[in-house]
């Protein structure tokens, strides 16, 4: 059997997007909708902070970027899964999708899948970034095998992966 060469871009970079760029906020910003902590720079799931606590009285209630980006719907990686295939194994194939999230939160909490649906002929993941639909698409290619292909836009901060 001989496999297709998978092309991943292996250095996508944060910069650029707009809902990131320039965000400076004081530590101790806690997300009011998913309780993501902002802290020394980067955003924590507030499990990794816990030991150090976010005293009440100094929290500062924001909106994360993976929020803003869900309630404007506005992905950052579109997967979309295509085939006999997945309406077989959809099940396993789910919960490969929602694993590998959460290992990716342990990374990036800014890094989540927005919505997950059936379109037309076709089941699609939205993400909040290019990482990770990146990263689900490549899980998924090495579980089941199958054609993947990778399209980054060079115009905006968006990953479509067609598995």
């Amino acid at each position: 059997m001989t496999r297709e060469p998978v092309h991943i871009r292996r250095n996508v970079q944060d910069d650029h997007d707009p809902y990131i760029d320039g965000e400076q906020l004081p530590d101790n910003s806690v997300c009011k909708e998913c309780g993501r902590v902002y802290a020394s720079g980067r955003w924590y799931v507030y499990d990794q902070i816990a030991e150090k606590g976010v005293p009440h009285n100094q929290r500062r209630d924001v909106v994360c970027p993976a929020c803003r980006k869900q309630r404007d719907n506005v992905p950052g990686g579109i997967l979309k899964i295509t085939g006999d295939f997945f309406e077989v194994h959809n099940d396993e194939i789910i919960k490969l999708i929602r694993n590998e999230e959460a290992r990716a939160a342990a990374d990036n909490p800014l890094g989540r899948i927005m919505a997950m649906e059936p379109n037309k002929d076709a089941f699609e993941i939205l993400t909040t970034n290019e990482k990770l639909a990146q990263r689900i698409g490549k899980a998924l290619h090495k579980a089941y095998n199958g054609q993947i292909e990778y399209k980054w836009s060079a115009d905006t901060k968006l990953t479509r992966i067609h598995w």
